[in-house]
């Protein structure tokens, strides 16, 4: 029984003390020694832009050592650390900068540091909760029009197929303490729009219904369509403005259709005039033959700016050749300009084409 005893306590002794050789061997592995290996940010606001966190280590093997690469588990998280070498008892840093640009959500990331006398790679880690802190119905819709707030007052539609009825809404609120009715007058020509409903309660929100006829408004390529708010009978000073760029709906177009299409190709799609005075009358021509089997139609040409006008043929049979000549009057311009105008067409591969008119005009 004794003798039994005796080998029992051998045996946890011999058990224990392996352990506790090989837990002194790993410690003995690692050249340097951080103060901590986790930071946790806690939550951080969507808003306040890149979080940053300094990790300090000490060198506390016999030599001199050099961290060799730190490699993060994420693009949004960067790092930079000491790059010079680092003596026995001295001390270095790895900076993390978390650059919060992923959106609200719960993070983790880790860094793993290589070093040199180290056996294996030290592994950091950084987390926190990002947050979105609700905005106030003022930030929320900052264009205000009378008591009618909006979150912007031109509103991109898209594109639009001509020949068809397009619909959408824009959300407004009422940011005045009391009801208001809200009317439209000053409408563009095929935009129609009302608020529904039409009285809106004091911190109200609601729609404003709006439509588009392209047909009755009977314009191309990129249109801005208007309606002026009254409210409670008086008119605002300020428009609401939907954009919108009308094309044909080429989705509707057979393959055969597609085959036979029209096709525009330009000699040259710009021009430079050089230098010259404001004032100046400047003509330029632009040279094109239609390659397609159907004929080429001009819809509308657009300016980007007042004084370009040009003349042009509507029409373009197939292999026919035609041209667009343009006048610029540059009297009022200055500086250096590149005049855009755009072109409309019946091409399914190329329905607006860009014309671009450069030089400088001195005053």
């Amino acid at each position: 029984m004794r003798n039994m005893i005796y080998n029992l306590c051998a045996a946890l002794i011999f058990a224990v003390y392996p352990l506790a050789d090989v837990s002194a061997q790993q410690a003995s592995e690692m050249s340097i020694e951080f103060t901590k290996t986790v930071h946790d940010f806690g939550d951080i606001d969507i808003n306040s832009g890149p979080r940053s966190y300094a990790f300090f280590f000490k060198n506390i093997s016999n030599q001199t050592v050099i961290i060799q690469t730190v490699i993060s588990s994420c693009g949004c998280t960067t790092p930079e650390w000491t790059r010079e070498p680092i003596k026995p008892g001295d001390k270095g840093k790895i900076d993390v900068t978390f650059l919060n640009d992923q959106g609200a959500y719960p993070f983790d990331k880790s860094l793993t540091v290589y070093v040199t006398g180290s056996s294996r790679p030290i592994v950091l880690r950084i987390k926190g909760v990002v947050t979105q802190k609700p905005k106030s119905v003022k930030q929320q819709y900052p264009v205000k029009i009378g008591h009618l707030g909006l979150k912007k007052n031109l509103i991109d539609y898209g594109q639009a197929h001509y020949g068809s009825i397009s619909k959408g809404a824009i959300e407004v609120v009422n940011l005045g303490n009391t009801p208001i009715k809200v009317t439209f007058t000053d409408l563009s020509k095929g935009f129609y729009i009302n608020a529904n409903p039409e009285v809106i309660g004091a911190g109200r929100k609601t729609d404003l219904i709006f439509s588009i006829d392209t047909r009755a408004a009977h314009t191309w390529g990129t249109s801005v369509f208007s309606a002026t708010p009254v409210i409670n009978g008086k008119k605002t000073d300020k428009s609401i403005q939907v954009k919108a760029t009308i094309l044909e709906d080429f989705t509707r177009m057979s393959k055969e259709e597609l085959d036979k299409a029209p096709l525009p190709i330009f000699s040259k799609s710009s021009y430079n005039f050089g230098k010259v005075k404001s004032g100046t009358v400047v003509k330029a021509s632009f040279d094109y033959r239609n390659v397609g089997r159907s004929d080429m139609i001009i819809r509308q040409l657009q300016y980007s700016e007042k004084g370009i006008s040009a003349t042009y043929n509507d029409n373009t049979s197939p292999n026919g050749a035609a041209s667009i000549v343009s006048t610029i009057d540059t009297k009022g311009m200055s500086g250096e300009k590149n005049l855009i105008i755009t072109v409309i067409t019946n091409s399914p591969t190329r329905p607006i084409i860009n014309l671009i008119i450069s030089g400088e005009i001195a005053k």
